[in-house]
């Protein structure tokens, strides 16, 4: 029992630590760049929630994949570009396409 506890707060710490890495990127101007700022928020935490899995799994190597993708901070920069362009482009957020 004591095992499975530290190797879930090593997990745990390693997410965390990446998601406030992923996070730090943004600063407060990009946060509110987008008209819909709530919508943006929201989905780029998920983008950066995302980012700080695939980050985490690649230490497990051919456990946590089958093909090693390095989706670094550049990936994750242009994914939030991507997302202010399709948000600004369309007058209703269009969660079906986003899922």
């Amino acid at each position: 029992m004591q095992t499975i506890n530290n190797i879930f707060l090593f997990l745990t710490l390693g997410m965390f630590a990446n998601l406030h890495k992923a996070l730090n990127n943004f600063n407060q101007d990009t946060m509110e760049m987008c008209a819909r700022e709530n919508e943006f928020k929201s989905i780029l935490f998920a983008l950066c929630y995302f980012h700080a899995v695939v980050s985490e799994r690649r230490k497990f190597g051919p456990q946590g994949w089958n093909r090693g993708y390095p989706f670094n901070t550049g990936d994750l920069t242009i994914s939030c570009n991507v997302l202010y362009n399709y948000l600004e482009a369309n007058a209703k957020v269009p969660w079906e396409d986003l899922r």
